[in-house]
């Protein structure tokens, strides 16, 4: 399994990820990964369904542009993100916010993504309330102390690894 914004059906100049004419390396398994068919829904055209590849081992192949992460054996997870729940710095400040902090709340500050998943192991399964992890290239999670048996692991985003500097 790879993440939805690792592949594209059509290609995109300046897009490094995978694509039916853009090969990609898979991050730790020494194997390239190449497009073979791209099967589309038949209602809907626009609906990816299943995306067949073919994997050659890294030595035999061409050095692709990319690495991707990937998971070979997921498990389910939830994942809560978290971001900015104010857009400005200082939300009190009438000067900058003349609508006052409430006016300056962020709606989108939250997104939980309940079908995410993480590869199984020894770690992740005996992780436990307020552990922490590094997921790659999406950050520093917690778990929440909403993971139940009946539920499942819950992780929440503490940090992100890239903060744009032109956030507001």
């Amino acid at each position: 399994l790879i993440e939805r914004d690792d592949f594209k059906d059509k290609d995109e100049r300046g897009y490094r990820r995978l694509t039916p004419n853009q090969p990609v390396g898979l991050k730790h398994a020494s194997l390239v990964i190449s497009v073979t068919k791209v099967i589309y829904d038949e209602k809907d055209t626009s609906v990816i369904k299943e995306v067949e590849v073919e994997a050659t081992p890294l030595e035999s192949a061409k050095k692709p542009k990319a690495f991707i992460h990937w998971v070979s054996q997921g498990k389910a997870i939830e994942v809560r993100l978290y971001e900015r729940l104010f857009y400005h710095k200082n939300p009190e400040d009438s000067d900058e916010v003349p609508g006052g902090f409430l006016s300056d709340c962020n709606v989108n500050s939250l997104t939980v993504i309940t079908d995410a998943m993480i590869e199984k192991s020894d770690l992740v399964d005996k992780c436990k309330v307020y552990d922490k992890l590094q997921f790659e290239r999406l950050g520093f999670f917690s778990v929440d102390p909403d993971t139940n048996d009946e539920r499942g692991l819950v992780f929440n985003r503490a940090l992100t690894l890239k903060e744009d500097k032109d956030k507001k």
